[in-house]
């Protein structure tokens, strides 16, 4: 079900189409802009054109900024509105707005997978939260020690760029004066998390660092600043929703044992120093199993592979940064007092890892099969298994009713059956875009499904057998071949008549 076209819309549309058709070169079969636009402007790769040999290339038209128009004529009251728009050589174009549907982040020009959020105010399953606590609880940081490493850490800075003697005597020649104790407790009770105890040291002598980015070329946040980050809307968290969401998104640290979990964000994650990139430092206060509270990781912007660990504790960090410096691992600004230090933290996942592999993927099922091991079902049914690629029956059959296991991505050109998925009970996320499959409609029985991925003949064949799919959150279409086959699809979904408008008509030379 689609909603009625609003005529000024359709001539903004026309306008676009009309550019789009006049920058098309020889032999074109269509044109086609995905862009999305909201209250700031229009994003987009583009347009792109289909050519005669099925090859598709990039024309040099931008995304026109007056399809902002469109976001200020749609009624539906959206926060960001998603356009694709397709022309073809006889004049005719078609178009959907649509504030659900929206093209994955990493597609790139010429693909065509999309996903369509049902229900909104369902979020994906959080992978952090399927690993248990840390098996050591205790903070590896030592307040006083940390205390003692910034002091030395100050007065090897002040070394480095001349201070005169009696220039630095206490922590407030540098620093900014810490807060009364009664302002720490109170700050920390609005913050509604203990501090961890070096950290907590730290704000007990300096309240930040001024931007002197003493951690990691980091800028130190004063305490009122690290509440308020906290409780703030964390613009750079924008995993947790499923635009951005794939079944195998989340990473892991890259250990055996992981340290953080891999989440996008979470409440016990207390951001303490912060770049002016959108990258940031934090004590992790809901560490994984091998990980220790008041552990320091990376988080932001550029982080998009989930948290990277940097070290045990701010007392290590100090420790590992003080070292640094001792060994000359540094370069300097003499005039701005700017200080790099090359102390071998990980910055990224790479970092910590030589081969990097999903969180979700402990048990190596295909070597187990291919190799003739006889235990290797027995591995897959007793192992904690999350989420599994699997090629033919004989790989999945073992997942049969698996207590843990969340997602499934199976890749088969020959008939594989799902039925040992509908006992999964935690199955939430189900990939068939590149399988074949004997019987779909087993997935309407999957109790706690919520995103499935299939081909538009695979959708077209399941909804013979149902209405629509039961408890979906979010459907991904991953041959979205034109606007009127997305509007279609959609409407075979049974989503809300607001959630997508469809659009089509003809260029004027060609009415």
């Amino acid at each position: 079900m689609t909603s009625p076209q609003n005529p000024e819309i359709t001539a903004v549309l026309q306008r676009t189409a009309h550019s789009m058709a006049k920058g098309a070169p020889k032999g074109w079969q269509r044109a086609s802009i995905s862009a999305h636009v909201d209250r700031h402007g229009t994003g987009s790769h583009g347009v792109v054109y289909f050519v005669t040999n099925g090859e598709s290339r990039p024309g040099s038209m931008r995304t026109p900024e007056y399809l902002t128009r469109i976001f200020g004529l749609d009624d539906t009251s959206a926060d960001e509105l998603t356009i694709e728009l397709v022309v073809y050589p006889d004049g005719r174009f078609e178009a959907v707005t649509s504030r659900a549907i929206m093209r994955q982040p990493d597609e790139e020009p010429g693909e065509s997978a999309v996903v369509y959020v049902l229900r909104p105010d369902v979020r994906p399953l959080d992978a952090g939260d399927l690993q248990g606590g840390p098996t050591g609880p205790t903070q590896a940081g030592d307040p006083g020690e940390a205390v003692r490493l910034l002091w030395a850490y100050l007065c090897k800075r002040a070394e480095i760029f001349g201070w005169e003697p009696g220039r630095m005597e206490r922590f407030e020649d540098v620093l900014p004066a810490p807060r009364e104790a009664e302002e720490i407790e109170e700050l920390e009770r609005q913050l509604g998390l203990r501090l961890p105890d070096d950290l907590r040291a730290l704000y007990t002598v300096a309240d930040g660092d001024k931007n002197c980015g003493v951690f990691d070329h980091h800028p130190w946040l004063t305490l009122r600043r690290l509440v308020s980050l906290h409780h703030a809307d964390h613009w750079w968290a924008t995993g947790n929703t499923w635009k951005y969401h794939t079944l195998d998104s989340e990473r892991s640290d890259g250990l055996p044992n992981p340290k953080v979990r891999p989440s996008v964000d979470r409440p016990g994650w207390i951001i303490f120093a912060e770049s002016t990139g959108g990258d940031f430092l934090a004590v992790d206060m809901d560490p994984a199993e091998g990980g220790r509270p008041g552990q320091v990781i990376r988080v932001g912007l550029h982080h998009d592979e989930g948290p990277v660990y940097v070290a045990d504790s701010v007392t290590e960090l100090l420790r590992l940064q003080l070292a640094a410096l001792e060994r000359g691992d540094y370069t300097c600004d003499a005039a701005s007092e700017e200080l790099w230090i090359e102390a071998g933290l990980p910055t990224h996942h790479a970092d910590t890892a030589d081969d990097v592999d999903s969180l979700w993927d402990v048990v190596d099922t295909e070597s187990d099969f291919m190799d003739g091991e006889s235990d290797g079902a027995d591995a897959v049914a007793e192992a904690l298994v999350h989420h599994m690629y699997v090629t033919c029956d004989a790989e999945l059959a073992p997942l049969a009713g698996h207590p843990t296991l969340a997602a499934v991505t199976v890749l088969s050109d020959e008939p594989l059956s799902l039925v040992p998925l509908q006992d999964c009970r935690r199955l939430y996320g189900l990939d068939l875009s590149q399988a074949a499959v004997r019987d779909l409609e087993v997935v309407t029985g999957i109790p706690g499904l919520r995103y499935l991925s299939m081909r538009l003949e695979q959708w077209n064949e399941l909804t013979e057998h149902v209405d629509r799919p039961i408890g979906l959150a979010a459907a991904v279409l991953s041959d979205a071949s034109s606007p009127a086959t997305l509007a279609a699809w959609a409407a075979s979904l049974g989503g809300d008549a607001d959630d997508l408008c469809f659009y089509t008509g003809r260029l004027p030379q060609h009415a």
